[in-house]
């Protein structure tokens, strides 16, 4: 059985994991709106829906990563297509940011990261926003997000980048564009 290990932040900058991402979705040729579904499978991973929760109502969302080209990534059955698409992306997060170190040190091991983690461990708190800087960054790329925020209508946006408002407001917010 092979080790498990958890996700260990790079502690790059935000701008650092922005960059990052965005080259990311480049070298995959994935734009803003594509659906994200297709690019996990290419990738070799797969999608698996759970509707159980976790001890204090907490929902299902991570990723098992047993090889760079074999993963899976866990979503609630509950949660919009919104919702799940920036899951997805920032389970892919941590394949990209924090899977290579973890393969490095620790060769046939596997990585797991769980979107719930104890408040507790900075750490892991901060492979999460990581993960979710990617995430915001992959999905609504700086250069587009600027252009395409014109006239603060949220919804539209989020549409546009097929996110949630909350997403679109939280990424506007992070650009100083709000």
């Amino acid at each position: 059985m092979a080790r498990v290990f958890r996700p260990e932040p790079i502690r790059a900058s935000k701008a650092s994991v922005w960059a990052h991402a965005e080259k990311v979705a480049t070298a995959l040729n994935f734009a803003p709106g594509n659906s994200i579904e297709p690019l996990v499978a290419r990738l070799g991973g797969r999608l698996l829906y759970r509707n159980e929760l976790r001890s204090g109502g907490a929902i299902p969302e991570s990723i098992v990563v047993r090889a760079s080209n074999d993963f899976t990534i866990y979503l609630p059955t509950m949660t919009s297509p919104e919702r799940d698409r920036f899951t997805i992306a920032h389970e892919l997060g941590h394949l990209f940011l924090h899977y290579p170190r973890v393969k490095k040190l620790h060769p046939g091991a596997e990585m797991v990261a769980t979107r719930w983690v104890d408040e507790d461990d900075k750490d892991q708190q901060r492979a999460e926003w990581e993960a979710n800087w990617f995430a915001a960054a992959f999905l609504m790329p700086k250069a587009e997000f600027e252009k395409a925020y014109w006239d603060d209508d949220m919804e539209e946006l989020a549409e546009r980048f097929a996110v949630s408002v909350q997403a679109a407001e939280v990424r506007a917010k992070s650009l100083g564009l709000q």
